[in-house]
């Protein structure tokens, strides 16, 4: 990961074991923990980068059932992945006095205004999935996205036999989660000799984009044997392009996150697997230690959550987890 690790919590997110989501505290320039000063109010400001993507969905209701457990209120907004309205809507939060913000940034330069804006008018912030570049956050929740890309090429690995020739779907490289993603998927994908990846390409954590770059990609390299998409938005926009050249299911695909459209493409023999990462649980979690920023409790400056590779054979399992938890919503219905 991009800072040294220094401390080890554990992070309990409900009944959640089996899914072995694990914390960790890091220092970092962009994160200091709380002040442990309480602010008496109960109310946070979330800005989304998207809710156009089922992930970042999923993460906005977990959030507001956590927020309703606690007595928090919630206000919810989008960004549209646009820089410029991150930027304003985090300005109007912080001159209405906002109890907590918590943003996920649409790019990792660009939350840095929004994070030193926050910290001028001495208002706690905090930040998940995506870490800014500067500032300072009273705490930073996201999964290990190095782990995952490994996880992936591991899996990608074993599903082609350890030999063969795969493709990579990017993310949005703006961010430190595709950059990370594709760092941990070259760095386990390299020890397997037999396997070259023939093509790279960037497709920004769009369904629509992926598409276009598999189509294009099986124009030229017709023999792959793997796909790797960097999310299951991802997944889903190359699956379409395998469906249309008849290739769902011979050609390997793994995604990353676990959204409900990617679990039944597992369970349909579709895709090979995706390192799920339950949105739910992430929403979960940031409200819980906003609560505790809100009630002037410590907390750990930079928790790092774990996710779960899901394959045929776990996709059941899982799917019974994300219903514990209180997130029917992402099971898909073939596997309710």
């Amino acid at each position: 990961m991009r800072v040294a690790r220094t401390t080890r919590a554990a992070v309990a997110i409900s009944a959640a074991a089996a899914l072995a989501l694990t914390g960790c505290s890091r220092a970092g320039d962009s994160a200091s923990g709380s002040t442990g000063k309480a602010s008496g109010k109960k109310d946070a400001t979330v800005i989304m980068s998207t809710l156009n993507n089922p992930f970042f969905v999923s993460v906005k209701n977990g959030a507001q059932a956590q927020a309703t457990k606690l007595g928090i209120k919630l206000s919810v907004q989008n960004a549209n992945n646009s820089d410029a309205a991150a930027l304003n809507q985090a300005t109007t939060a912080i001159s209405k006095q906002t109890g907590v913000l918590i943003i996920d940034p649409v790019s990792t330069q660009s939350a840095t205004s929004s994070v030193t804006q926050a910290n001028a008018a001495n208002i706690p912030v905090m930040a998940f999935d995506r870490r800014p570049a500067g500032g300072k956050l009273a705490s930073f929740v996201g999964y290990d996205a190095v782990q995952a890309g490994r996880n992936a090429a591991k899996s990608l690995a074993e599903a082609v036999g350890d030999k063969g020739k795969v493709v990579e779907i990017q993310g949005l490289l703006g961010t430190n989660v595709a950059q990370d993603r594709s760092k941990g998927f070259n760095e386990e994908i390299s020890k397997h000799k037999g396997i070259r990846v023939v093509a790279k390409q960037a497709a920004d954590f769009d369904r629509a984009k992926a598409l276009d770059v598999m189509t294009n990609v099986l124009q030229a390299n017709g023999d792959i044997d793997g796909v790797y998409a960097a999310n299951d938005e991802m997944a889903m926009g190359a699956l379409s392009a395998l469906k249309a050249r008849n290739l769902a299911g011979k050609v390997k695909l793994v995604g990353n996150d676990g959204i409900s459209d990617a679990l039944a493409a597992v369970a349909a023999g579709e895709m090979h697997s995706t390192n799920a990462e339950s949105p739910f649980a992430l929403g979960q979690r940031f409200m819980t230690l906003a609560g505790d920023v809100l009630a002037g409790k410590q907390v750990a400056a930079d928790e790092v959550l774990q996710g779960r590779l899901v394959t045929k054979a776990g996709v059941k399992e899982y799917a019974k987890y994300l219903t514990d938890i209180g997130d029917a919503a992402d099971v898909p219905a073939s596997l309710k």
